[in-house]
């Protein structure tokens, strides 16, 4: 038995790696997928995707890397001050986290394979990031109570979109938009510690 579950313990590890690498991909930019697939997929050489994009190697090199540090990121279940407007990316980080913990509780209960300390501090990066999700979704969920969370609700819809745009749609200055987007950032930081 206890080899069967060592099988066991390895598939569900490759389940949870696709888990990652599902949930990674769906957190990208629909150009960052683009590049992904004509490069992984399509195996492209750079030249070519650089034709085909109309950007330059240089800028395509940039965007391996950005996708890479992503990449890395989710494989080491961190997410940074730049994710904190990025929901998607948190609900899968949440999602990975349950799952990967309610297949240690589940098939692993002796902690044969999976040391307690993994559990014990998976638990508390899950209830970081939960709470982190929480904050989130009460800004998206009452955009229309307050000043704050309308700028926030509008960041939280367009995460890429500039200071400037944000504004305009906010009907203020750009730098009330900034102060109201450090000001989350810094209440919402101790999270991601």
């Amino acid at each position: 038995e206890r080899n069967l579950r060592k099988i066991y313990m390895r598939l569900m590890k490759k389940e949870i790696r696709k888990m990652q690498v599902d949930a990674v991909f769906d957190s990208l930019t629909a150009e960052e997928q683009e590049f992904l697939m004509m490069k992984y997929q399509k195996k492209k050489q750079m030249v070519a995707i650089s034709l085909e994009l109309n950007i330059s190697v240089a800028q395509l090199h940039i965007r391996q890397h950005i996708i890479l540090e992503k990449v890395s990121d989710f494989l080491l279940y961190r997410l940074r001050e730049e994710d904190i407007f990025e929901r998607k990316k948190i609900v899968n980080m949440v999602k990975v986290l349950a799952g990967m913990l309610e297949f240690a509780i589940k098939y692993d209960p002796e902690r044969e394979f999976i040391m307690s300390e993994w559990i014990e501090a998976t638990v508390d990066k899950l209830d970081k990031y939960f709470e982190l999700l929480r904050e989130v979704e009460n800004c998206a969920d009452n955009s229309s109570k307050s000043l704050h969370e309308k700028i926030i609700a509008e960041k939280l819809k367009n995460p890429q979109e500039k200071i400037e745009i944000l504004a305009e749609r906010c009907n203020v200055d750009k730098s009330i938009v900034s102060r109201n987007l450090k000001n989350f950032v810094a209440d919402t930081k101790k999270y991601l510690e």
